[in-house]
């Protein structure tokens, strides 16, 4: 159980079970557990700030959004902040307050201290207050797209064989080796595959496969609140082959895609406690038709949710004993 949990749990703000849940939310969608305790209604932002405070051995306290000094944002570059996932407070003399999400990561401190020529105190904040603040500040918007921050995101996806894929499902450590291992598959049987996250009221997409432009996929954000081909599937919870028709978010896509809608596509769900989590869409390029024989690969798709399940059950396990070994 990281320090974090350890403290909220102590200290009788949220339990065992919530604390798992939280787990939970966190492999699906990646971030941080506060983030996750927060989304659920679990915790304020206050007693998480305060919680921060003492897990990072800073002093308590909080800070205010609306004090951030633009003089003091000025200071650091859009692509410093978006890279180091930090954003400039205030200025004191020679003294730079720096909004951080891993306060502890003294390498980013001493980057960011030589680079502006300032001593840098570091301040935590939570990570989704964070993304909010780079938002405002910066123009960078991520506010529904959690990520381990102190990660670079994946290498590029190739194909693999299906049942090389299942194995690396069963061996996966991370929600993104059970990302990759499911695109590798996909591309055995489509020529471009795009990852999508299903985050009501909102689909979003991850990670894509098979020569897309960079950045396509992640700017992609289809909502789910009105009637749409991607809403019928994860409702029915079934496969979608076939042309969009005149489904406006549908042809929005594929005009994004750059492929003509008379040619057929493909849309299945990722299931995981009876709840879809995840939609993959593929195709066969701008002009190509989608094969029906996709038998092999809706079998393997069966195994994502098994193996969400089992890194699910790591990470409790692994926060029980962490639990267990610490001191009171």
């Amino acid at each position: 159980m990281s320090i974090l949990a350890r403290i909220l749990k102590d200290r009788g703000v949220v339990t065992e079970q919530q604390i798992e849940e939280a787990i939970q939310r966190q492999v699906l969608y990646g971030g941080r557990l506060g983030t996750s305790l927060y989304e659920l209604g679990m915790i304020t932002e206050e007693r998480l700030q305060d919680a921060l405070c003492r897990a990072n051995g800073l002093p308590a306290g909080s800070f205010d959004p609306r004090e951030v000094e633009p003089a003091a944002v000025k200071l650091l570059s859009k692509a410093l902040a978006e890279r180091y996932k930090v954003c400039p407070y205030k200025v004191k003399g020679k003294t730079l307050q720096l909004l951080m999400v891993a306060p502890r990561d003294h390498e980013v401190l001493a980057k960011v201290g030589f680079r502006l020529g300032y001593i840098v105190k570091p301040m935590v904040v939570p990570e989704f207050r964070m993304l909010q603040l780079l938002e405002q500040h910066y123009g960078i918007d991520e506010r529904w797209r959690y990520q381990d921050t102190w990660r670079e995101r994946g290498a590029e996806v190739t194909a693999l064989d299906p049942n090389v894929a299942g194995e690396r499902l069963d061996a996966a450590a991370s929600r993104d080796e059970i990302v990759d291992a499911l695109l590798g598959a996909c591309l055995r049987f489509f020529r471009r595959v795009l990852f999508f996250i299903v985050r009501e009221p909102w689909l979003l997409g991850w990670k894509g496969a098979g020569g897309l432009p960079a950045g396509l996929v992640e700017g992609l954000k289809i909502p789910l609140d009105k009637p749409s081909v991607f809403q019928r599937v994860i409702r029915d919870k079934t496969v979608f082959l076939g042309r969009f028709g005149k489904d406006e978010d549908g042809l929005r896509l594929l005009k994004a895609l750059g492929k003509k809608p008379t040619y057929r596509a493909a849309l299945f769900p990722v299931v995981l406690k009876g709840r879809v989590v995840n939609l993959v869409y593929g195709d066969s390029g701008a002009t190509g038709n989608v094969r029906a024989g996709l038998g092999e690969l809706l079998v393997l798709v069966q195994r994502v949710p098994r193996a969400y399940a089992r890194l699910i059950q790591k990470r409790v396990e692994e926060a029980r004993k962490l639990a267990a070994a610490a001191p009171a």
